[in-house]
């Protein structure tokens, strides 16, 4: 008997051993779950109220959240300013959402709150259950830190901030030398609110670009390389005039585009990195300006007139040969990204304005907002077929969802009715969801 039970167990580990096998060889590994779509997550709408004059954004953040099915049914009505949820920020609040939309994570932005991580529970509607783990940075990161999530199954958020800018002068005292501001890198845990670790330093740029008046004025847009051992973060870069002292906006002079990298999960170890295909800057605004894809590179989006996508290989360095310029794919001069998402298999969407965009009528710039589908590897883009109007404004946008080959947008001109569409990453078709009731002055500014 003894014999026999030893021998059935052999045979059913040489059974289980080629199953196993077979799986490996035959069937693809299941992607994130994120990726694979989740058609029972919360999908949580942003909005943003008007402050002082319409579309600035600075009267704080509304969020109302419904489930997908409603999301993308064009006969439900949403209204966050009426029905939803106040999320704690003087000004716009910094919104990140959990891989399923579950969780909601705050940093309120400037006022007596400013610098204080929260999260909230996502019940549906208007219920937000604030959750009583939370975390004040300020001291470390000033009042109005930016942050975003690293893509590290919702265990990590990195809040970035530079303050205390200084002009340094030679020995005579009048002579300029140089400027330099104190950077903070700060990491978040997520799960239990609180700091995991955070550095402050004081990051030279190259003898011949401080000497010329340049130092770094903004970070922001953190994102882990594959190996996971460097943060790679964009750089806003800031002008004195040498002579005077005084800021110096002109913009004629122009230095490479940078990043900064630091050790991960220590934060030390500061080192710059630039770029010959771009002047630009790498920082972004509100969203995330970074992603790591499939082919292990990092793609970063450029802030400037003629935006490009830049390239960062897994060595950390800029890849020079990767050239893609938005004003060429797009047929346009001065093409602007003001946000952008990766979605999958190389296929990104940006928000962009131009050169000739039409003028808005509540505050009379040229700044008209477009969404465009863009090829990463084929270094194309298309514009997206949506309702275009000289009100459409997307600089202060946050959030996009991407559930499978769908990618929830918030499409709402200032003070004006919208709607969410769902864009499919792989064709291109637009479908037109919910819609998004608005109030004047108003514009909805993310999905979570």
């Amino acid at each position: 008997m003894k014999k026999q039970f030893l021998k059935l167990l052999m045979l059913g580990a040489v059974a289980m051993a080629t199953t196993i096998s077979g799986c490996s060889k035959n069937n693809k590994i299941p992607e994130p779950e994120e990726n694979l779509g989740n058609s029972s997550r919360w999908i949580t709408l942003s909005g943003a109220l008007m402050g002082t004059t319409p579309g600035d954004g600075n009267g704080g953040t509304m969020v109302y959240s419904v489930s997908v099915n409603d999301a993308k049914d064009p006969n439900k009505s949403i209204d966050v300013y009426t029905n939803g949820f106040p999320v704690r920020s003087q000004r716009t609040a910094r919104l990140q959402s959990s891989l399923d939309g579950s969780t909601l994570f705050n940093i309120a932005y400037t006022g007596p709150n400013g610098g204080e991580f929260s999260k909230y529970k996502v019940n549906g509607g208007s219920s937000y259950a604030e959750l009583s783990d939370k975390v004040n940075i300020s001291s470390y990161a000033t009042t109005s830190p930016r942050w975003v999530k690293l893509f590290d199954n919702d265990k990590t958020g990195v809040a970035v901030n530079v303050s205390g800018v200084k002009i340094t002068t030679e020995a005579d005292g009048i002579t300029y030398k140089y400027a330099r501001a104190k950077s903070t890198v700060l990491s978040l845990n997520l799960q239990a609110a609180g700091i995991k670790t955070y550095e402050q330093y004081e990051i030279p740029l190259l003898a011949t670009e401080e000497a010329q008046g340049f130092y770094i004025g903004r970070l922001d847009g953190p994102v882990l390389n594959k190996a996971g051992n460097k943060l790679i973060i964009g750089v806003s870069k800031s002008k004195y005039n040498t002579a005077t002292g005084i800021a110096d906006n002109s913009g004629t002079v122009k230095i490479p585009a940078k990043s900064l990298l630091v050790d991960y999960p220590s934060l030390k170890n500061p080192t710059l990195i630039s770029s010959t295909v771009s002047t630009g800057n790498t920082n972004g605004y509100r969203n995330f300006n970074s992603y790591l894809a499939e082919d292990g590179y990092i793609y970063q989006a450029t802030q400037e007139a003629g935006s490009h996508i830049l390239r960062i290989n897994p060595n950390n360095e800029y890849d020079n040969a990767y050239k893609f310029s938005l004003d060429a794919a797009l047929g346009v001069k001065g093409a602007y990204i003001e946000s952008w998402t990766y979605a999958r298999n190389g296929i990104a969407f940006i928000m962009y304005t131009h050169d000739g965009a039409a003028a808005s009528a509540f505050n009379a710039t040229e700044q008209q907002s477009f969404i465009a589908r863009v090829d990463l590897n084929a270094k194309t883009a298309k514009q997206v077929t949506l309702p275009y109007e000289p009100d459409l404004y997307f600089f202060q946008y946050q959030g996009w969802v991407v559930n499978g080959d769908e990618v929830f947008v918030a499409v709402t001109p200032v003070g004006k009715d919208g709607n969410i569409y769902i864009i499919n990453s792989r064709t291109g078709n637009v479908t037109k969801g919910a819609k998004l009731i608005n109030k004047t002055g108003n514009h909805y500014i993310g999905v979570f």
